[in-house]
């Protein structure tokens, strides 16, 4: 009996072993596929030389999720040439390593990429061997960098490795995502979207405005520099989507002697009470309650609250 159970003890221990180390090698490429995910959207991307000072390239790239695997796809000109190249990157969770391939219009050779993550996260480094640019009998090794600064943001590097075991830049490239709201799934452009301008509050505004919307994403942010016509530091434009709508947001150049008004506002639906009570207190704070939360007769729970820049939001449960 006592061998019996040493036994079932034995294989339990196996068993969960097996299952840690399996939830383990799944949270990892979970993990490694969301970083992966950083690329989907549109790019723009202008290729220049080691030292940044010639453009050789401008163009997109274009990444879409197939299943597990992300796939890059670039339109660009480059030498009066345009190409097209297509990358794929996965993650090999037998390999603990970043997987993938690069073909172009211009080169016969398909790449094969073995790659990892840096230090800090944010970079992806993708080695491979391809020819020699001089001699295409002879094989060098290579590999490309692309390092995340910020969610709309990549800075790309390419490298060679010299004949000292060094590794020499001969491209680096700057890639910067054009917001999905711009676009619609036809391509076209979208002609009319709110527009708010604040005087000087705009990024706080921004800010606050991401604690009340969970899924808020700042498409574009830029901002005044020294010399410019507006106060250094302020919003030159930026562009958010709230819940799929995009809304352009500045800080005005100029001193003006008005500001946002009740007569336009952005109607809200909450998917629960919870959800409008929560939205209800962090816009009313340091603002206006135009009408409390109640129930009016067309709706069950309703609030029109001003936010604390005079903004005016309509809260309804939907």
């Amino acid at each position: 009996m006592r061998t019996l159970i040493n036994g079932f003890a034995l294989s339990m221990v196996v068993i969960l072993g097996f299952h840690v180390t399996l939830v383990s090698a799944q949270n990892e490429t979970k993990a490694s596929f969301s970083w992966l995910k950083q690329f989907e959207g549109k790019w723009s991307s202008v290729s220049k030389s080691a030292d940044g000072a010639t453009i050789v390239g401008k163009g997109t790239m274009e990444s879409r999720v197939l299943g597990t695997r992300v796939m890059n796809e670039f339109k660009a000109t480059t030498g009066g040439m345009k190409f097209t190249a297509i990358q794929t990157l996965s993650f090999d969770s037998k390999k603990k390593r970043f997987v993938g391939s690069w073909i172009d219009s211009l080169n016969p050779y398909e790449w094969s990429y073995d790659g990892t993550l840096n230090e800090t996260g944010k970079q992806i480094i993708l080695y491979a061997d391809g020819p020699d640019w001089s001699n295409p009998d002879k094989i060098k090794k290579y590999r490309d960098m692309y390092e995340f600064k910020d969610e709309n943001t990549i800075e790309a590097k390419s490298q060679i490795m010299n004949d000292k075991g060094g590794w020499e830049t001969f491209m680096i490239a700057d890639m910067n995502k054009i917001p999905d709201s711009t676009v619609s799934k036809h391509g076209s452009s979208k002609t009319v979207m709110p527009f708010l301008m604040y005087t000087g509050q705009a990024e706080e505004a921004i800010d606050l405005y991401k604690t009340v919307f969970e899924d808020l994403k700042v498409n574009t942010l830029k901002k005044y520099g020294p010399g410019e016509t507006g106060k250094e530091g302020t919003v030159q434009l930026a562009e958010v989507s709230i819940e799929g709508q995009p809304v352009k947001i500045i800080d005005s150049p100029d001193v003006h002697d008005f500001t946002f008004s009740g007569s336009i506002s952005f109607f809200v639906q909450c998917k629960s009470e919870k959800q409008l009570k929560a939205r209800f207190e962090k816009l009313s704070e340091g603002g206006k309650v135009m009408m409390p939360i109640d129930n009016y007769g067309f709706s069950r729970m309703f609030t029109w609250v001003s936010d604390k820049y005079g903004v005016h939001w309509q809260l309804n449960l939907q």
